[in-house]
């Protein structure tokens, strides 16, 4: 995770099976991945696989293996449906939940007495929670022992589904050769890098309302922004905490390595900003590059001269269209806040794999079995429905409604349209569909523009856009400030809300053009 808590991927693995000899081999190659040999993750998230449990304790012996909460509560509950009768389940699930976040050992034995005397009628699930989560595995999800864990805010496996399910959107099947597979994986990295890139732009240029007060004045471009947030979140709770360590509890502190409200208490009653030093170095990583030990650094590594005199080299060699391309890519390094920034995309559920009433679908072989709690669910959800009247049985035998956008295209081509896309519209939907196609995902869109620029002004290439477009390849230079036409009234109409301030800046040149159009006639 970066500092920007975006998700990256360090290397992808193929397993005959998921026994321990084949995960130390895994986790074997991870380890010859670090820059220095002496290095060793401080904390790994995992499901409770017993076989990688072990390779971690074999492997990265010092580190912390957590488990993921998500994945406990989920099977917890399940097994509360089947030994819990219905009236006490929701009960039984809030106690539960209590023991976990639980942010002391004194609350939690508090807690989880609670849950044993709501229990006491229900041995065979108060049992299974003890011997299979609390007893053998309590110091790695229950927040009284995480809570000392230095994880960064990472308690769930959620983020590694959610970056599997993109890769599996990709790469479609598992029927392609390891080529398709390398190029896939390569695409899905650029990707990740492109957007973490931008994130660190943004925290470098960007500074939130919530951030402009002095006593961020150390931090701001400095740190991420989603330190910024969790800070200022904790500064809230100055106001009832002050500087008391005990009613604090530092969470903040131990778990994320950010100064706790008592921390915030004591500069405020100093006056003085946060110090840049109290926020520990991951928060502090705006770039991908590997830091230098100290003493390494001669000034040599970061002298740009010879850098600059090749660009000016390459750009007076280019023509007028490799120049304005080549500037272009300079102007986004030069003025960050300047380029064009997307919204971030809506919110996809990423649990789980392709399910198709409960069989195999065809066609598709990227696909899980149901996790143990998913059949729990489903059973549960049968028998409640076979004891209720059935609500939808009229509706069922309606017919479905033709999806929509197809009533836009001509009568006699329906029949052959097997799915529509509608795209966001945001001024780049061209992109999009073309990254859709290619198995991007939408998301994909600024690789699809940069490749295409990239063609374009490629030389061993131009030759084949001569043949398709003649001479309209041909560029004209015009002056500075030159008038210009208005904007076409299809993209008034369909434009997006972020893209309405884009004509502001060509406004006097479009009266301009407008002033010469009324001289003429």
């Amino acid at each position: 995770m970066t500092s920007t808590e975006l998700t990256f991927a360090v290397g992808f693995a193929y397993m005959e099976s998921e026994q321990t000899k084949n995960f130390c081999w895994v986790l074997e190659k991870l380890k010859e991945l670090f820059v220095k040999k002496d290095m060793c993750p401080q904390v790994i998230l995992t499901d409770r696989d017993l076989a990688l449990m072990k390779a971690i304790e074999v492997v990265f012996p010092n580190s912390i293996n957590l488990l993921c909460r998500f994945h406990i509560n989920k099977n917890v509950g399940a097994k509360c449906k089947q030994h819990v009768v219905n009236d006490l389940q929701k009960t039984i699930d809030t106690l539960w939940m209590e023991v976990v976040w639980a942010s002391d050992e004194i609350e939690n034995g508090q807690r989880l007495h609670q849950l044993e005397q709501a229990c006491v009628d229900y041995s065979g699930f108060i049992n299974y929670v003890k011997d299979t989560w609390l007893t053998p595995h309590r110091h790695r999800f229950v927040g009284a022992w995480i809570n000392r864990v230095l994880h960064l805010g990472n308690t769930t496996t959620n983020r590694v589904e959610s970056a599997h399910w993109k890769l599996k959107q990709m790469l479609g099947n598992s029927i392609g050769d390891m080529v398709k597979c390398w190029e896939v994986m390569n695409n899905n990295l650029r990707l990740q890098l492109g957007n973490i890139r931008a994130s660190f732009q943004k925290s470098f240029y960007e500074v939130e309302h919530a951030h402009v007060s002095p006593f961020y004045g150390y931090l701001r471009g400095s740190v991420s922004r989603a330190a910024l947030r969790r800070i200022a979140e904790e500064l809230l709770r100055v106001d009832y905490v002050g500087t008391n360590r005990q009613i604090c509890g530092c969470t903040l502190r131990t778990s994320y390595g950010l100064p706790c409200a008592c921390e915030l208490g004591r500069h405020r009653v100093g006056g003085i900003p946060i110090p840049i030093d109290v926020v520990h170095v991951h928060w502090r990583k705006l770039t991908m590059e590997v830091e230098l030990e100290i003493g390494e650094d001669d000034g040599s590594e970061v002298d740009m001269t010879a850098a600059m005199d090749e660009l000016w080299r390459r750009f007076r060699s280019l023509d007028v269209i490799g120049k304005r391309a080549l500037r272009s890519r300079v102007c986004e390094l030069a003025y960050p806040t300047m380029t064009t920034l997307c919204p971030p995309p809506e919110k996809i559920k990423t649990k789980g794999g392709v399910k198709k009433k409960g069989k195999k679908p065809a066609d598709y072989d990227v696909y899980r079995d149901p996790s143990y709690h998913e059949y729990v669910d489903k059973a549960s959800q049968s028998s409640q429905r076979q004891s209720q009247p059935s609500q939808t049985s009229k509706k069922i035998k309606l017919s479905k409604k033709q999806p929509q956008f197809i009533v836009q295209f001509p009568n006699h081509i329906r029949s052959y349209i097997e799915v529509v896309v509608n795209v966001e519209s945001d001024g780049n939907c061209g992109f999009r569909v073309i990254a859709s196609l290619h198995g991007y995902g939408e998301d994909g869109w600024p690789m699809v523009r940069r490749e295409l620029g990239l063609e374009i002004i490629d030389k061993d290439r131009s030759t084949l856009y001569d043949k398709l477009f003649s001479n309209r390849l041909s560029a004209v230079n015009m002056k500075e400030g030159f008038p210009l036409p208005p904007a076409t009234l299809d993209w008034k109409k369909f434009r997006s809300h972020i893209a309405t301030t884009w004509m502001l800046g060509f406004a006097g040149r479009m009266q301009h053009w407008q002033l010469l159009t009324l001289v003429l006639a």
